[in-house]
């Protein structure tokens, strides 16, 4: 390439060509999926030095992540055939950094300062907490943690805390000045410093803001949809030097919200820039033209965007397929066996990929293809038996199992935490090596005649797996493993996490123990599910290059592979009801973006499957209803084949005429379903097994302890009839049929 740079420009469409060529002022790059920016970007750069209009030392170019940061050097460097080392090419933070060590006298800083990473971060904050006599239960230090990093995130001071997060938190605005000072006096900053303090120097000396100004000629910004406030702060200053910027993004793409991504700094690009420019890359270079006609039917319908009209060179390519199914076991056999299919085609699996909203759906397919010895990866995250809290519940299993497991009992005598810590855990294992006894009755043993907080906290613990192994030959293991999960507060934990991140990837621990729950189903006891654990844990390991890739859509954003499955297209999982409930249309337009997303990764072929019975509720009554996304995929693009199972299921016949089922849907197989929706919900017994009622009544008291399969676990206050008044622990007093209950104890 070195040797034609004078022809380089030719290897360019003429938008492409366009945009590497407008060099002054501000130019926006409205760059669809696959239309080469990344190419126009590294074009851009070499153009710039081609020409001679900058030394590399006046180029800034910010991309998103150190990866992409060392493979555009490396391109621009391959197509140059020298180095150009003084470029200034990273990230946001990386960029900042070397800002900051220059000048970290102004904001009292030292040269060498420390980045903490976020567990440092709050370990600092919880000190300040206790020091400050904080009362950690009404706020925890995560919720201070996450308030602060969003506040940095917006580019918010602690001297200038709005007065309506002030009133909401009084706490807040005293931890934030605390923690910062504390930073300063440790010489430390955190990831949302880097840029904060690097505004501030500039605030305060204006010197040395002209002097950067100055430096950048030119400034480059990859993937701008997705950057926050703070950031867009710290470009508007840098621009108002030479006042040419070009930002590279896709208004259509914008997914990352939860991390402060704001799509409206794109959409208002025009107020932020002066007279700027914007091009439009249309052409797609990945997709077969029905996979990119059927994403733009779907991204039509977001009002939030500027608006592209994509098109494609490529063939036409085959019609996106939609598989619905009754169960999660049947999707998974449908993937694999097409995949088994492209296999003997001689496709490469390395090719295929299996994209989900919610990380815990990845169970069965990685359950199925242990199975049939297909090898695969999990992008961006841990195999589902690898997961923390899905280990944590098989350790409790295993130690309900079998009391000797010191390894189980070591992993969750302080799950979630009591105030157990390594000191004791070491005493307790003292006493096990002298005695020769297991860690379970080492802790028996450590706690006689002793009555503190600790010990009391351990005679609990112990109690409660004694409890559980009696109750584990009486219940049923679905039921134990419920009460187990409820008993041990490990639910309550999990919920208690997820109120404090927004992090989608954090918020899918619930999910993963009602995916984990779900899969007892297939065992008919406790020990033949913790053997296929086992066996599954063995097997598990894969050397192999060539795999299938699974992964969530958020970890697919930049990647492409000929062959795409969409699994889990179900309405609540997909679009998110959390995100709909809690963000309205401004939540459901992104869940729309992520969609389609995951529908242009796609070079040749797509499958969307979706489950017509409840995901976490096993032997439910529930049903999902298909996605609406589905419903707003050009119809002549798509060929959607209903279950059978779900059409002809004696299950259906026992609906209601619920609220989820409404004329709306689509798909022949939903009209199919409400012809035959035409019995009362009290028409069909929860408990299958119970041959006469009044029998059943008769086994049950007052103050007995039942689970109800919509209402959890509870206590009976009072019967009338065939009912019962029902305190239910995480739902209001409520009447239920007692054939509805399920004796506890």
């Amino acid at each position: 390439m070195s040797e034609n740079l004078n022809n380089y420009l030719d290897f360019l469409n003429i938008q492409q060509k366009d945009a590497v060529k407008n060099t002054d002022g501000a130019l926006l790059v409205l760059a669809g999926a696959g239309s080469g920016k990344t190419r126009v970007l590294t074009f851009k750069i070499l153009h710039l030095l081609v020409e001679k209009l900058a030394y590399p030392s006046q180029i800034l170019a910010v991309t998103f992540t150190n990866k992409a940061a060392l493979e555009m050097k490396s391109r621009v460097t391959n197509l140059l055939n020298y180095p150009i080392d003084s470029m200034w090419l990273g990230t946001f933070h990386s960029l900042s950094a070397k800002i900051l060590r220059q000048h970290s006298e102004i904001v009292n800083l030292k040269p060498n300062f420390v980045i903490i990473d976020s567990d440092d971060q709050l370990k600092l904050i919880k000190q300040i907490c206790e020091r400050e006599k904080i009362d950690t239960d009404a706020q925890s230090p995560k919720l201070f943690l996450s308030k602060i990093n969003g506040l940095k995130n917006k580019g918010i001071f602690c001297e200038s805390i709005p007065l309506h997060i002030h009133k909401k938190n009084p706490e807040i605005k005293k931890i934030y000045r605390i923690y910062q000072q504390e930073l300063v006096r440790l010489n430390c900053v955190d990831f949302g410093d880097l840029i904060l303090q690097c505004i501030k120097i500039f605030t305060i000396d204006k010197e040395i803001c002209f002097k950067y100004q100055k430096l950048f000629k030119y400034i480059l910004v990859d993937e701008y949809q997705d950057i926050n406030l703070v950031q867009q702060k710290w470009l508007e200053i840098l621009y108002n030097g030479n006042k040419n910027i070009c930002c590279v993004g896709d208004d259509d793409q914008s997914i990352y919200s939860w991390r402060g991504a704001e799509i409206n700094n794109l959409l208002n690009f025009e107020k932020n820039f002066t007279k700027p420019e914007i091009i439009r890359l249309e052409q797609n270079y990945r997709s077969t033209k029905n996979i990119l006609k059927c994403a733009s039917s779907l991204i039509k319908k977001n009002d939030g965007r500027y608006g592209k009209n994509l098109w494609s060179d490529n063939d036409v390519g085959e019609k996106i397929s939609v598989r619905g199914f009754w169960q999660t076991k049947e999707e998974s056999i449908f993937v694999s066996d097409v995949i088994e299919k492209l296999l003997h085609e001689k496709e490469s699996l390395k090719e295929i990929a299996i994209l989900f909203r919610v990380s815990a759906h990845t169970r069965s397919f990685e359950e199925r293809f242990i199975s049939l010895g297909l090898p695969y990866r999990i992008i961006g995250g841990l195999r589902f038996y690898e997961r923390k809290e899905i280990k944590d519940v098989i350790a409790y299993l295993r130690l309900v199992n079998n009391s000797n497991d010191d390894l189980a009992f070591e992993r969750i005598i302080n799950v979630p935490k009591k105030g157990i810590g390594k000191t004791t855990i070491q005493k307790i294992y003292s006493i096990a090596r002298l005695e020769k006894i297991s860690m379970f009755e080492a802790s028996n043993i450590l706690i006689q005649d002793s009555n503190n907080k600790i010990t009391n906290e351990i005679r609990n613990f112990i109690n409660n797996i004694n409890q559980w192994s009696n109750l584990k030959n009486k219940l049923n293991h679905i039921d134990l493993v419920q009460l187990i999960l409820e008993d041990s507060k490990y639910i309550a934990f999990l919920e208690t996490e997820e109120k404090k991140s927004n992090n989608p990837e954090n918020l899918n621990r619930l999910d993963n123990i009602k995916e984990f729950v779900e899969s007892l189903n297939d065992f008919e006891n406790l020990e033949g599910f913790l053997e296929h654990v086992s066996l599954v844990m063995e097997n598990n390991t894969n050397t192999s290059d060539s795999t299938i890739s699974l992964m969530t859509i958020h970890a697919s954003k930049g990647l492409e592979f000929d062959y795409v499955f969409l699994a889990g297209w179900e309405e609540g999982v997909f679009p998110s009801k959390k995100s709909v409930d809690e963000l309205g249309k401004i939540g459901l337009e992104e869940e729309r973006r992520l969609a389609y997303v995951a529908l242009t990764r796609a070079r040749k072929k797509v499958y969307i499957t979706y489950v017509n019975q409840n995901r976490y509720s096993y032997a439910s009554h529930d049903f999902n209803l298909p996605s609406r996304f589905i419903d707003e995929l050009d119809k002549n693009l798509i060929e959607i084949v209903d279950s059978s199972y779900f059409v002809n299921n004696d299950l259906i016949e026992e609906m209601n005429q619920s609220n989820q089922f409404q004329e709306n849907y689509i798909t022949p197989g939903r009209k199919r379903l409400l012809s035959k929706i035409n019995k009362n919900e009290d028409d069909w017994e929860f408990n299958q097994d119970f041959e006469l009622i009044e029998n059943y009544s008769k086994s049950i008291k007052k103050g007995s302890r039942v689970f109800h399969q919509k209402y959890g676990y509870g206590n009976i206050i009072s019967f009338e009839g065939e009912k019962a008044e029902i305190k239910f622990a995480k739902s209001s007093q409520k009447k239920v049929f007692l054939k509805y209950l399920k004796i506890i104890d």
